[in-house]
């Protein structure tokens, strides 16, 4: 398996097992330590994804499984296009991570609810 290749599944599984399974202990499993977050609404490192996770487990958002529309990986990055119910509705999030020693070491994402009324038809998933 090349390095590409096992960074994807790297980056799958945590995301499963963190944000579809809400499992906070899988968060020191594939995080390093001084994880840098770049969106603006959580805290670096993994006690910022840890405070995240339990606020999601606190609204009643469910485990879920989370269906991955793209997977791509280059050199030490992995993109994931995934969907997600969060409230009561659909999301569509791009999720960017760098690892380095097997662990996601950095973060960047962009997310969208799906709208009640759609512009067009084209699919977003």
């Amino acid at each position: 398996m090349t390095q590409e290749e096992n960074n994807k599944q790297i980056a799958i599984t945590a995301y499963q097992k963190i944000f579809g399974d809400l499992d906070i202990a899988a968060i020191d499993d594939y995080m390093s330590m001084d994880f840098i977050q770049h969106n603006p609404t959580i805290a670096d490192g993994p006690e910022g994804v840890k405070a995240l996770v339990r606020m999601l487990a606190s609204q009643g958002i469910p485990k879920q499984k989370i269906t991955f529309k793209h997977i791509v990986a280059e050199n030490d990055i992995v993109i994931l296009h995934s969907r997600y119910e969060m409230a009561g509705k659909e999301w569509r999030f791009i999720d960017i991570y760098r690892l380095k020693d097997d662990k996601l070491v950095e973060h960047w994402d962009a997310m969208m609810p799906m709208p009640d009324e759609r512009a067009n038809n084209n699919p977003t998933f």
